[in-house]
């Protein structure tokens, strides 16, 4: 069922209180730390005092994103105080969370709880009997954070947990910094070149490409100048923007690369080496811009930091799609 934008996806837990109370608010703490705080909701904490029960619960169920429904020992033949089977009643809240959910086509997950058998689809009332139809999980007191993890990684493939929903952002955050900054700043170079190109601002040749044009050095080898000027400096067109804006990508570049070394541990193992490729892309290319400082002649030193930048954008951007940002 599509979950609409913006919306704060939420898990139900459907429980027994004299069956599986305690295993319920330890899952549902188990799950917040995985999902974040304020996504799961169980009956005893998540409602306030003097709500209508009822209410609540069939608001919350009305907007869960998917139901967790634990099966304890009595789940299937809890009796009232009149010996009937609770599940059989109408006003069995337990039977009517469940019903509700699978009549709403939301994601349940029936949970065994300590060796607990799934029921038999003629074991259930004719409204729970589609629950049999989704694989059942078990999780034990000895082996809880191995089935918790287990389960939450299952719960994620419609419910993305709280890590995926921060490498979402930091995708979303340095992807759309990066392609910003390389758009605005070929934005003005495209706007200077049509400038140096207008019939206003005269001739320009194209330089000869010589080494000894683009660097300097103290033996002053063959067209350079003194203090790291040109001797034969570059047409207007090829160096058609300011150092400042030449630098503004490595701005980008410096903050997305630490946010990426930062986020790498929490990438799936399989795809990790794209995503710290990509930090360190950032890292060397920034050192290098820096380092060519000295050795370029002052003329070229902000055309070939702007190609540099828009290389190693482009290269970030490419290693970050490989990654595809999945959580570990």
């Amino acid at each position: 069922m599509p979950t609409p934008r913006g919306k704060m996806q939420r898990i139900f837990i459907s429980y027994r209180r004299g069956d599986t109370q305690w295993a319920a608010g330890r899952l549902a703490d188990s799950l917040a730390a995985y999902f974040g705080d304020k996504r799961v909701f169980r009956d005893v904490e998540s409602i306030a005092g003097g709500a209508d029960f009822g209410e609540v619960i069939r608001h919350t169920l009305g907007s869960a994103d998917a139901v967790v429904v634990l099966i304890g020992p009595d789940w299937l033949d809890a009796r009232d105080g009149a010996g009937r089977r609770r599940l059989d009643e109408a006003d069995d809240w337990v039977a009517r969370e469940v019903a509700a959910a699978l009549e709403a086509a939301v994601p349940v997950y029936p949970v065994l709880v300590e060796g607990t058998p799934m029921p038999r689809a003629d074991e259930l009332p004719e409204s729970l009997r589609a629950l049999t139809r989704f694989n059942a999980i078990s999780i034990s007191d000895g082996r809880w954070r191995e089935d918790v993890t287990r389960l939450a990684r299952i719960i994620a493939l419609d419910i993305p947990s709280a890590t995926a929903r921060q490498l979402q952002r930091v995708n979303l955050l340095v992807s759309l910094a990066l392609f910003l900054a390389m758009a605005l700043t070929l934005s003005v170079v495209i706007d200077n070149l049509l400038a140096a190109s207008s019939p206003l601002s005269g001739a320009g040749g194209v330089p000869e490409w010589r080494f000894g044009q683009l660097f300097e050095s103290v033996e002053k080898p063959l067209g350079v100048a003194d203090e790291g000027r040109c001797l034969h400096p570059p047409a207007q067109w090829f160096a058609p923007l300011s150092k400042a804006w030449s630098g503004l990508i490595f701005l980008v570049v410096v903050p997305a690369s630490a946010l990426l070394f930062v986020f790498a541990r929490e990438i799936e193992a399989s795809r990790r080496r794209y995503f710290r490729a990509a930090a360190w892309t950032g890292a060397i290319g920034t050192f290098s811009a820096f380092m060519l400082f000295k050795p370029v002649c002052e003329e070229y030193e902000a055309t070939i930091i702007f190609y540099l930048g828009m290389l190693v954008a482009s290269l970030m951007l490419v290693l970050m799609g490989l990654s595809g940002f999945r959580e570990k």
